[in-house]
């Protein structure tokens, strides 16, 4: 453990990929599949979720200033 500490932020962010990535082998071979495409949400695109957050800080601001 102390020589985890001793590394440097990236190679923490690596070694836990590859932990994560040796899991994942132990846990289900077919988890992931190598060159295989997987869809990711993103938050683009998603007007209507931005309009949601600009509503309820408006209502939050008119209550701060009422």
């Amino acid at each position: 453990m102390s020589q985890v500490q001793e590394l440097s932020k990236i190679d923490k962010l690596r070694l836990m990929q590859f932990l994560a990535t040796e899991l994942v082998k132990e846990e289900d071979a077919k988890f992931f599949v190598a060159n295989q495409e997987y869809p990711v949400w993103s938050p683009y695109n998603c007007s209507e979720a931005a309009n949601v957050l600009m509503n309820l800080l408006a209502t939050k601001q008119q209550e701060q200033n009422g």
